[in-house]
């Protein structure tokens, strides 16, 4: 399967970009998401005082949108992903100065995007963060600034007013697949608005850090000269002969412990065969850890330079302007898992297709082990409902893609293909019985009204939804070459989101 996928992925006739990322403070826009929900435990004495009656309120609502490991408002300064993840940056970009790769005086702006497990929550939200970065931390590297819902829809309705569709496409709140897909589009804005230099955007997620002196052991570079790529920006051709657009590039991962290991340890074990098949569970059924597993080891490992990358983990990918402005990409707003992987999709099919870049040798560490334990723990049952609605949401978004289904099949092999199924509400219903059995609770009166609704929606909702948001995304990059007059507009809704 390695040696399948290694072939499948090789490149030929690369071309440089013609416009490269040298400069990082200018040509750069670092983004993240950060995902907030109520206290896990409303009596906590972590939950600042300031936030204590609208945390009480919104623990006692039903949740709206769900997610792998939100922060929850009760979460101690020890286990918050957005003051970990945010030190650990500034802290990374401090080598940088000082091995002279960017300007002494210079700071990076970065765009976190602000989603909530609660509608009504955002306000709550932006001034959790705000407070948080404007305590504990002294940023001296970056510039942080914050986009919720209300934020977005500030921007999109000065940019496309009155437009239904466009408003439903951009924003922060929902699904992992709308949020993903703003942190991406927000460089056209940053490009036209704010600063016309800005052409490059890369997304981190804050559970993961730049190990600087173990990129400078291993390859002898830091972590922007690794993404100072020439060819990202580029074209070649695939091993079948297509044209690619290596408008985007992806690094990878590696867990906090086997960080320092001689040898590439990949974040996703193969699974222990004997151990699976010891107990009654839905993996003796469907095992997606295998093809992650073997995917991982031949995608993200290997250190060649023409190479391209299908399989992606979305806290390590960038894409660059002229690629959002050609293909218009997105990943729909009700793609909730792998929206990492879903985002290339919606360019596939069509004469060349839009692709991501190997950067050989950037690898981030993926420490959420060591800070987020608890609402990891939280968050296991609705991430694994979330591993069932991804079967459901993927085979139908296949299928009505204008590709052959049987094309994209081949073209995601095998890490996001085993998620495609000829009978995906069959293969659904097993795995929830089968795991619900024995897990029970809440696990199954949570999970049978969210595989309900997924499954309503794939067969009477996905299709006409997908051609609202498409409409949407065009109206988006049709309108973003706009008058001074708009841009003025735009620019001061983008310093209005600055908080620190």
């Amino acid at each position: 399967m390695m040696q399948t996928i290694f072939k499948k992925r090789s490149l030929s006739n690369l071309k440089k970009a013609n416009i490269q990322l040298d400069t990082p403070t200018s040509q750069l826009l670092f983004t993240s998401n950060i995902l907030i929900s109520p206290p896990i435990d409303p009596n906590s004495e972590d939950l600042p005082a300031p936030f204590f009656d609208e945390a009480r309120y919104f623990y006692n609502q039903p949740q709206d949108y769900w997610y792998d490991h939100p922060i929850p408002l009760d979460a101690s300064n020890q286990e918050n992903e957005l003051l970990y993840g945010l030190r650990k940056l500034d802290n990374a970009l401090g080598i940088e100065k000082n091995k002279g790769v960017i300007d002494e005086n210079s700071k990076i702006n970065m765009v976190l995007s602000i989603s909530v497990t609660h509608i009504g929550m955002e306000g709550l939200a932006v001034r959790y963060a705000e407070m948080l970065i404007n305590e504990h931390l002294n940023l001296k590297h970056l510039n942080i600034y914050a986009f919720d819902e209300n934020k977005c829809q500030q921007l999109i309705s000065s940019l496309c007013p009155d437009d239904k569709k466009a408003a439903e496409a951009f924003g922060v709140n929902g699904s992992y697949g709308r949020h993903y897909s703003f942190l991406k589009a927000i460089l056209a804005v940053w490009h036209s608005a704010v600063n016309p230099e800005t052409c490059f955007t890369f997304k981190i997620d804050l559970d993961q850090v730049f190990d600087q002196p173990i990129l400078l052991k291993k390859h002898g570079k830091t972590a922007l000269q690794l993404l100072c790529n020439p060819y990202w920006g580029g074209r070649a051709l695939d091993s079948n002969g297509i044209q690619v657009d290596l408008g985007m590039i992806a690094g990878g991962l590696v867990n906090e412990a086997d960080s320092d290991a001689d040898e590439f340890v990949p974040d996703v074990a193969r699974p222990d065969t004997k151990t699976l098949l010891s107990q009654i569970s839905s993996r003796s059924v469907f095992c997606s850890q295998w093809p992650q597993a073997i995917s991982t080891e031949a995608e993200i490992a290997q250190m060649h330079h023409n190479y391209q990358r299908v399989h992606v983990t979305g806290g390590t990918t960038g894409i660059c302007v002229d690629a959002l402005y050609k293909w218009r990409p997105f990943t729909p707003g009700f793609i909730s898992r792998a929206e990492d992987q879903a985002f290339a999709l919606s360019t596939f099919g069509f004469e060349g297709y839009l692709s991501h870049l190997h950067a050989a040798g950037l690898i981030m560490r993926h420490d959420k082990a060591a800070f987020a334990g608890r609402s990891i723990k939280h968050a296991a049952d609705s991430k694994a409902i979330g591993d069932i609605e991804r079967l459901l949401l993927f085979s139908r978004y296949t299928d009505i893609l204008p590709a052959n289904q049987s094309d994209i099949i081949q073209h995601i092999w095998p890490f996001s293909s085993c998620f495609i199924s000829p009978n995906p509400e069959i293969l659904a219903g097993l795995i929830f019985a089968l795991d619900g059995s024995f897990k029970g609770g809440k696990y199954v009166e949570d999970g049978a009204v969210r595989l309900l609704k997924s499954i309503e929606f794939c067969r009477d909702k996905m299709e006409a939804q997908l051609a609202e948001e498409k409409q949407g995304w065009a109206s988006f990059y049709d309108t973003i070459q706009f008058s001074d007059e708009k841009k003025e507009a735009l620019h001061q809704i983008v310093n209005s989101a600055a908080i620190n």
